[in-house]
């Protein structure tokens, strides 16, 4: 019995055709940044959710509470538009966290006086004697996951995060145009045709 044909790496096509994305004409080593991005984008929300836990939150509620804690008192009017804004979330998301920790005493949501329709968030003072008890594990934590940067990589790495961060919805779309109802073009075409066929 003959074994199978394989087909090697140069036989697909390439991942990506950005010539900012392409070595040499190959996508090798786009392919190995998106699978240590993969590595560490797990590490990350693994360490999250551990964080979160020892202050009896989840993942997704400490972030939200790190973030209402850092960025209150930073911004005018912080609301949960602004909240959901800045971590890339759905307002409705953020809103039903929000009212989770609001019920847990962790957080404060007060009318806005310039727009009664809005709210302010800021941290109570039982959410901030959680963060600071954190802190003994979170510093090192963090330390020791960002450990191998220098100053100028960790600068470099927040800018091109910020700008790989906005890039999410409007990929999402695309695939949606270029494969609705989840099938391949040419799964999709071929499908028509199928039912075209039985249907005469």
């Amino acid at each position: 019995m003959s074994k199978p044909k394989t087909a090697s790496y140069s036989d697909l096509p390439l991942s990506v055709s950005s010539e900012a994305l392409l070595v040499d004409g190959s996508d090798i080593e786009f392919r190995e940044l998106v699978h240590d991005m993969l590595a560490f984008g797990s590490i990350v929300q693994d360490v999250r959710n551990r964080l979160g836990a020892l202050i009896g939150l989840s993942g997704a509620q400490y972030t939200i509470t790190m973030a209402i804690a850092r960025l209150s008192d930073r911004f005018i009017n912080f609301g949960v538009n602004e909240l959901a804004r800045h971590l890339h979330l759905s307002g409705a998301f953020v809103t039903i966290e929000v009212n989770n920790l609001v019920h847990e005493g962790l957080v404060s949501k007060v009318s806005n006086p310039v727009d009664r329709r809005r709210v302010l968030l800021s941290l109570t003072a039982a959410g901030q004697t959680k963060l600071n008890l954190l802190g003994q594990v979170q510093q090192p934590a963090n330390d020791s996951l960002f450990g191998n940067l220098s100053p100028t990589e960790f600068l470099a790495l927040r800018k091109i995060m910020g700008k790989l961060a906005d890039t999410g919805p409007s990929t999402l779309a695309l695939i949606n145009f270029l494969a609705p109802d989840c099938q391949l073009p040419a799964k999709a075409a071929l499908r028509r045709a199928r039912k075209t066929a039985t249907s005469r």
